[in-house]
């Protein structure tokens, strides 16, 4: 949801005040330390939503700290507030930068990502920019994100193993052609969409049209 109000994250207070005023809001999420997450930017928004939907990453911190790295090498000193920190199963964690666009960021602070990644590398810490311009390519994270709230219901062992030896048994398709996979299974859609969102099931992905996503919804 996008609030007018201020937001604090573990670092600083998040305001959609300026020059151009910012998307900004909280979302819930299972996998908050609080059970809700804050974003700054559409491109936080979906890099969250992302992160949430890979299965290996079970904690999710919205700009947890500030890092400031001395001058090291041929790496000058630089300071940065990575947007997450999502720390895997294992126990590791990766920073995340959460970016638009690759090809509209200046050749300067395409340079500054490259410092702090080398930063990063030099202490063992995994650091990683995702762009929404990758995760918009063939409708992945509108799918995603259609998909997201099934991915939250409960389902006993027996169902969902029913479910899937009925599904198995066809081709994969894109989200239409699994619907009507479930339709002629008998399989609900809350089911299959729970399935899909949680990768029990191959999917292809293809770009969501808006028409789509309130039929969906509806």
């Amino acid at each position: 949801m996008a609030v007018s109000r201020r937001l604090v994250s573990a670092t600083r207070a998040i305001s959609n005040r300026g020059e151009v005023p910012r998307f900004i809001g909280e979302v819930p999420s299972p996998k908050a330390p609080n059970g809700r997450l804050p974003f700054d930017s559409i491109p936080a928004l979906e890099c969250m939503i992302y992160l949430e939907w890979r299965p290996e990453v079970t904690l999710i911190e919205f700009e947890p700290e500030w890092f400031d790295f001395p001058a090291t090498g041929h790496l000058p000193a630089i300071r940065c507030l990575p947007d997450f920190r999502a720390t895997q199963e294992t126990g590791e964690f990766k920073m995340i930068e959460a970016k638009a666009n690759r090809v509209k960021l200046s050749q300067k602070r395409v340079s500054q990502l490259e410092i702090i990644r080398e930063h990063f590398a030099r202490r063992g810490i995994l650091y990683e920019v995702v762009y929404r311009s990758e995760l918009k390519k063939s409708g992945f994270i509108d799918t995603i994100a259609l998909l997201r709230r099934f991915g939250r219901l409960s389902f006993s062992p027996d169902v969902i193993r029913q479910a899937l030896g009925r599904l198995n048994s066809g081709r994969s398709g894109d989200l239409e052609t699994r619907v009507e996979q479930a339709r002629r299974a008998r399989v609900s859609l809350s089911l299959l969409h729970h399935l899909l969102y949680h990768q029990r099931l191959p999917l292809i992905y293809k770009k969501v049209l808006h028409p789509e996503i309130r039929h969906w919804r509806g």
